[in-house]
């Protein structure tokens, strides 16, 4: 890296305390500004993550010239409005997913990166970690024969509260979009993009999708099965099966984790290493980081298209779940 990048963030949530934690893997990060609409729990961030600066106004926040980028942290609704905030005030932006709550804000985003010549990235860290990227190269080696099931869910049984992030459909709440896009992203970078798709759900009292089963089929014979809740913890892990083995994402699946490989009809499994620093978010950082150096836009690895495709199936699944009922 040619140089050291101040980063900034929108948001004091536990994402962003993750995300900051990531950035201290990388020399070329520097933890240096936060900013809530909180301005006590600003300053308690910067104290417990050593972020130089902490603001109560992000608007405030992308006025100081020394940041560099922008990760938003905020919740799933505020993505569109607070990325252009930041594209608005000349910084790069990483931005948490969901990217946006439709392919139609998206599209304006990666608009406003274009004009201004600014990196733009979907946070999809999934994308960058050792586990998930040795899982494509295993799969193209072979290592299960012809790849042909995908069985991936993720779930989790948190308190219902109607007005959390996760409930509130003004805030963009639902599995779908909070959870259930790592398996939708790990069908789409494994299989490719879905030839036909079925959708069930179960809504939540305040009318987001509690769970959610899609079904995919991919050229090639190749199917997906993904399931995401908010109703009841899931194993939350990862099946890859194919004709001649199978290959699992341990829980979490969708952070780093342990990969397992049985071939055949053998009941042992075997684990396979795999070479892990920092917490997995600092992967992200340091593409983005790379990207910025090069004077890139969007990613070569996790570009700006490959983000629509999959959050135009987030929004189809989406709308297909209450169809559905």
């Amino acid at each position: 890296m040619s140089r050291k990048y101040r980063w900034g963030i929108i948001g004091a949530g536990h994402i962003a305390g993750s995300f900051a934690k990531g950035l201290k893997a990388l020399p070329n990060a520097q933890c240096y500004a936060i900013a809530s609409r909180d301005g006590a729990k600003a300053a308690s961030f910067a104290a417990e993550y050593g972020f130089e600066k902490s603001y109560d106004s992000y608007q405030a926040m992308l006025d100081d010239p020394k940041v560099d980028i922008v990760y938003v942290a905020t919740p799933n609704n505020f993505h569109y409005t607070h990325t252009m905030m930041a594209l608005d005030a000349g910084k790069h932006v990483l931005c948490e997913k969901p990217f946006a709550i439709t392919c139609s804000q998206a599209i304006a985003m990666m608009r406003v990166s274009r004009e201004k010549n600014l990196f733009l990235m979907d946070a999809m860290w999934s994308r960058f970690l050792p586990s998930v990227i040795k899982t494509a190269s295993m799969l193209e080696e072979g290592a299960i024969g012809n790849p042909l099931m995908l069985q991936a869910e993720f779930g989790i049984h948190p308190n219902y509260d109607e007005k959390s992030r996760l409930f509130d459909p003004k805030l963009g709440g639902g599995s779908i979009a909070d959870i259930g896009i790592y398996p939708i992203f790990l069908a789409l970078f494994l299989f490719g993009d879905p030839l036909s798709m079925d959708v069930s759900s179960i809504p939540a009292p305040s009318g987001v999708d509690m769970t959610t089963t899609i079904i995919m089929t991919h050229k090639g014979g190749k199917m997906s099965v993904l399931t995401s809740s908010f109703a009841f913890e899931l194993e939350s892990d990862a099946k890859i099966t194919g004709d001649a083995g199978r290959l699992r994402l341990c829980r979490m699946f969708h952070t780093p984790t342990t990969l397992m490989l049985r071939h055949g009809a053998e009941e042992k499994e075997v684990e396979i290493p795999v070479e892990m620093v920092g917490n997995g978010y600092n992967y992200e950082a340091a593409e983005v980081m790379r990207c910025v150096d090069e004077g890139k836009i969007e990613s070569d690895i996790w570009n700006h298209s490959q983000t629509l495709r999959l959050l135009d199936i987030v929004e189809r699944a989406t709308k297909d779940a209450f169809l559905n009922l």
